[in-house]
């Protein structure tokens, strides 16, 4: 929060209303203050008897909260970790600025390990947490919300609806309690306090993970959104939609579709719409990679004329080593195509027009690079008429030409794959990304 400060007798500390409600304190009470010099206050109640709390503080741009939590870990502390995110909100008198309340995150540690968390944000709220695990739709999560009353939390009313068992809300909330710690783990702006000591564990779980595994999974993350982050544009950027979700389209992709509004920034948009940063970018990246998602800086007009058809000069396929049914990339490339169409088609004997449609939404920048490639029968795509296109360019030269034609066929994957969320059963679905998961590594 940001106040004014109030200097008054000896012994005396001034607390707004808002902040003395959420400590229990009332007119009158005994605080403990504990103060760094130029830098941290904290107040806390009274505790007759006992030695002031220890604690330490800090920013996250000196310390990540990664560096934080393995010191908690490994030290084997006890206590709470309180982290502040954002930019700090201007106040004047009594009132905050509109929508300036800090996001914040409590994560409560006992010898080292996690063992209950809370959080500001609504996505990491336990009704968003079980839709993402595919426990509850999000109809059924709002009619239940509807019922939610002092007394009677979600957990109890789904439990009452036969929504879910008792066993299950218990696992949703471990689950919720971990999403809040990982979700932690991708914020680099703000501030932290970690108040060592007892606390109360009456909401206390078990969860599966031990903190240096998650640990490790949230260094996992850090690590795909960073590079998500990239092809994106940083999380404060705008996206829009160029069509509407399809009828057949997965929940959660068609809910980050609808909430981008080409206004508001993305991490905006993920918190809003139940995902959290880190799902709504595995969900943003082959929508971003088949035209759905643009960002909007990106609306230029295209431009009148086509582009003409590229030829590459000849014997530039051969020079480059095109790639042959010998082996390569390019050919695991072709075999996953093959693979994942023909178990598409299995399902939808039509899907080759559907896969077609990515050609259909691609950039101006993008499209001569797919000139003249489509999906045929059998799901064959010539994949080398993809590198010849990149060299016809002129941009790109020997290595380079081949980079750029693999990621452009990386692309590609990410929609197809996309696709067989959307149109496969979920069981089936993960076999089959396993599948070109060995594929791609040459172990299938």
């Amino acid at each position: 929060m940001r106040a004014k400060l109030s200097i008054g007798f000896e012994g005396e500390v001034a607390v707004p209303p808002r902040e003395a409600r959420s400590l229990g304190l009332a007119p009158g009470d005994a605080v403990d203050v504990a103060a760094a010099p130029g830098a941290f206050l904290l107040v806390t109640p009274a505790r007759p008897g006992r030695d002031a709390q220890q604690y330490f503080a800090g920013s996250l741009a000196s310390l990540t909260v990664v560096e934080v939590i393995q010191f908690i870990f490994t030290a084997l502390k006890s206590g709470v970790l309180l982290l502040r995110f954002g930019a700090e909100p201007q106040r004047s008198g009594a009132g905050a600025a509109e929508g300036g309340e800090l996001r914040r995150r409590s994560l409560y540690f006992r010898d080292g390990q996690l063992v209950f968390g809370s959080s500001t944000d609504a996505c990491d709220r336990l009704g968003p947490v079980l839709w993402r695990q595919g426990a509850v739709s999000w109809a059924d999560l709002e009619r239940c919300g509807a019922l939610v009353k002092a007394g009677r939390p979600l957990g109890q009313v789904l439990v009452d609806e036969g929504l879910l068992t008792p066993a299950q809300v218990y696992a949703g909330v471990a689950q919720q309690v971990k999403e809040i710690l990982l979700a932690a783990f991708l914020e680099d702006e703000g501030e932290f306090l970690f108040l060592e000591g007892p606390h109360d564990e009456s909401n206390a779980v078990k969860l599966p993970e031990r903190t240096r595994d998650l640990v490790l999974l949230g260094l996992n993350n850090v690590e795909q959104a960073g590079r998500i982050l990239d092809d994106l544009g940083g999380r404060d950027v705008v996206l829009t939609r160029t069509v509407d979700p399809a009828g057949d389209t997965k929940e959660h992709a068609a809910r980050l579709m609808l909430a981008v509004d080409g206004r508001r920034p993305f991490d905006v948009v993920a918190r809003d719409c139940g995902l959290g940063l880190m799902e709504a970018l595995r969900q943003a990246a082959p929508l971003l990679a088949a035209g759905i998602l643009v960002t909007v800086r990106d609306l230029a007009p295209a431009p009148e004329a086509e582009a003409p058809a590229l030829s590459p000069p000849p014997g530039t396929l051969q020079a480059l080593g095109t790639p042959s049914k010998a082996g390569g990339p390019f050919e695991a490339y072709r075999r996953i195509f093959r693979r994942v169409h023909q178990a598409l088609a299995a399902v939808d004997p039509a899907v080759g027009a559907r896969l077609n449609g990515y050609f259909e939404r691609l950039s101006p920048k993008t499209r001569p690079i797919f000139e003249g490639v489509r999906f045929e029968a059998e799901g064959e795509i010539d994949v080398a008429r993809v590198l010849a296109n990149v060299v016809a360019t002129g941009l790109y030269k020997g290595a380079a030409s081949k980079a750029r034609s693999l990621e452009a066929l990386e692309a590609l994957l990410a929609f197809v794959l996309f696709e067989v969320k959307n149109i496969l059963p979920k069981p089936e679905a993960d076999a089959l990304l396993r599948e070109v998961g060995r594929m791609q590594v040459g172990k299938a």
